[in-house]
């Protein structure tokens, strides 16, 4: 469900936010996993490097 609306909410494949959804899972701690911070964070972590790059163009 949240790899879903990550990709609606980003405008991204699901493949692709699975993908991301992946890699954040593999930087944590699987016992504790709070799916709604996991979801901002990775949100905020994908305006920041978008605006980086608008930034570098």
């Amino acid at each position: 469900m949240m790899i879903q609306e990550l990709s609606n909410k980003i405008g991204i494949s699901i493949e692709e936010a699975k993908s991301l959804v992946n890699t954040a899972l593999s930087f944590i701690d699987l016992k504790v996993i709070n799916y709604k911070d996991l979801k901002e964070e990775i949100l905020t972590f994908l305006v920041i490097n978008m605006f980086s790059l608008i930034c570098k163009l």
